[in-house]
């Protein structure tokens, strides 16, 4: 009876075997068509950059031609911008602007209360230390009270890997 249970495991490590072999010979032809199309996306990469950059270019010299040309007194004038329309398209010139912005190094002194928030955030490395899951339930080891203000999540584990 030990012999057919050996000649069965046989068969089944027989069978195994085939099966990664018929994988490995599969993912190496995938692999190679993998690199080739990264090899046809690098080309295309570039020339697409390299269009990019024709375009760039062209952009840059019709900018420096208009400028040459255009009339500033002759443009629209609004509160942002300045225009100037064509029939193939809208010349616009936009006018400096300003932001304020608080300063890295603020003195919160110097501001009023009102404008100052405090937000409260809880040290979850340092409280997560404290508990522990008991049949289920999250414990405070300290206290050795149920906490009801965490939830216990299950992470998918079993599952078959194969190291090749």
């Amino acid at each position: 009876m030990n012999n057919k249970n050996d000649n069965k495991n046989m068969n089944n490590d027989y069978k195994m075997e085939k099966i990664i072999k018929e994988f490995k010979k599969f993912k190496a032809e995938k692999e190679r068509l993998i690199l080739i199309a990264e090899e046809m996306k690098k080309e295309y990469q570039e020339k697409i950059y390299e269009y990019q950059d024709q375009i760039l270019h062209q952009e840059k010299y019709l900018k420096t031609a208009i400028q040459a040309l255009i009339e500033i007194d002759k443009m629209k004038d609004t509160k942002t911008q300045k225009s100037y329309e064509l029939v193939s398209g809208k010349i616009i010139i936009p006018k400096d602007k300003y932001n304020i912005k608080l300063k890295k190094d603020i003195d919160f002194n110097e501001i009023s209360d009102k404008f100052i928030e405090i937000k409260k955030s809880i040290k979850w490395a340092d409280y997560k230390k404290t508990l522990k899951i008991v049949d289920g339930e999250v414990i405070n080891i300290q206290t050795g009270e149920i906490v009801d203000n965490v939830e216990v999540e299950k992470v998918q584990g079993g599952q078959l890997n194969i190291k090749l």
